[in-house]
């Protein structure tokens, strides 16, 4: 596939994004909130799903069997439990104009500023190469889609990921952080993610029916052949090392990640618009885990069963295999899928990690020296932790 048509593609996606976050601008400040629905409000939750969910999932099922379940039954199990605590955490951020999951937990002792800079700087230090990885699986799935078998580093000018880089980094200044005002809603970019996110969920669900009932002859027929190859029967039940300890740490980490992830409060507690959408949330969101997981299963062993004697990177199977049946269209919607997994993580990991920046570190520093005290350093910021990788 034509690799100037892929850009083209890509930077087509980027501009839509753009004018959906526009459209949401102009209708929050119409007070026709584009964002006040709980379908909406699900949908920028579902930011936990970054390219791993889209990518490593299968991957992680085509190496290691049902291990992948961790990350999605911890969120699901805490559900009750994060229904009762986000009512509490929203009604006392909004009181209190917190801004940032390192202002809520200094808040709680004391409104240290010290705990404030710590937080900020774990959160710093341990999101940041995640963003990378973001990039990272956007760059390698343009390679899978344009066939040019160049895995290889690319230069910085050559490389997708360094234009897209810099598209996503003017996206996030002009509806992230351009505004002085942090406890301002990006309702545009909250737009433009919550529709991100229906369209890698449609494009998983598109890739795994055509996988299951027109490369193969349904569910039973990938079982089927699946159980009649030694290498795979392990896939079929849980082993040994994947219970007691080591499942229950997994699902306690990914509970507290879908918690207390600066994306994930930011979007939950911040672009929150009203309470009563967690009602809702507390069984969309299950629902949506549950939809782009339906497929993970069927589609790593269709890779499995195809490319099981080639060098073929089990992370690349969704791509792979409708470029492998020539169906060059659907392998298109399933890299805009993909681009749309990363591209949301990344805009709302930079907004969140630049507020912290910007409140806990840079600004203690600016008000005390007067020639900088009119400076607005979050916009710059939030343009750091893109370019910085």
């Amino acid at each position: 596939m034509s690799q100037w048509f892929v850009i083209s593609i890509s930077g087509g996606y980027l501009l839509i994004l753009f004018l959906i976050a526009y459209w949401g601008e102009r209708r929050a400040r119409a007070n026709q909130s584009l964002i006040n629905n709980p379908w909406v409000y699900t949908l920028s939750l579902t930011v936990y799903c970054t390219a791993w969910t889209y990518y490593g999932s299968v991957g992680r099922a085509a190496t290691s069997g049902l291990d992948f379940l961790t990350t999605y039954l911890g969120p699901t199990l805490l559900m009750p439990f994060w229904w009762l605590a986000m009512r509490k955490i929203i009604r006392i951020c909004r009181a209190k104009h917190l801004t940032t999951i390192a202002d809520f937990i200094s808040s709680r002792y004391g409104k240290s500023s010290a705990l404030a800079v710590v937080v900020s700087l774990v959160s710093i230090l341990a999101a940041t190469p995640y963003i990378a990885l973001q990039l990272k699986a956007i760059s390698a799935s343009f390679v899978v889609i344009t066939q040019s078998g160049n895995l290889e580093e690319p230069s910085l000018f050559s490389d997708s990921a360094f234009y897209i880089m810099l598209a996503l980094t003017l996206f996030t200044v002009l509806f992230g952080t351009r505004n002085i005002e942090t406890t301002e809603r990006h309702e545009g970019l909250v737009a433009a993610i919550a529709f991100e996110s229906l369209v890698k969920l449609v494009a998983f669900l598109a890739i795994g029916l055509f996988v299951t009932y027109s490369l193969f002859g349904g569910l039973d027929d990938i079982f089927a052949q699946a159980r009649q190859v030694p290498a795979l029967q392990k896939h079929f039940t849980f082993q040994e090392n994947n219970q007691g300890s080591e499942w229950f740490f997994m699902l306690l980490l990914s509970a507290l990640a879908f918690m207390f992830l600066p994306r994930q409060f930011q979007v939950t507690v911040i672009e929150n618009v009203s309470i009563r959408h967690l009602n809702q949330a507390l069984w969309l969101f299950p629902l949506y885990l549950f939809l782009i997981n339906l497929f993970v299963i069927p589609i790593a062993f269709a890779g499995l069963l195809q490319f099981g004697q080639q060098d073929v990177d089990a992370d690349t199977y969704v791509l792979a295999l409708p470029l492998f049946a020539g169906q060059e269209i659907l392998a298109v919607f399933v890299y805009l899928g993909g681009f749309s997994a990363a591209t949301s993580m990344i805009i709302v990991s930079t907004i969140a990690l630049s507020v912290m920046l910007s409140n806990n570190l840079i600004m203690p520093l600016m008000v005390q020296i007067p020639m900088l005290k009119k400076a607005t350093p979050k916009t710059w910021c939030g343009s750091f932790f893109i370019l910085g990788d």
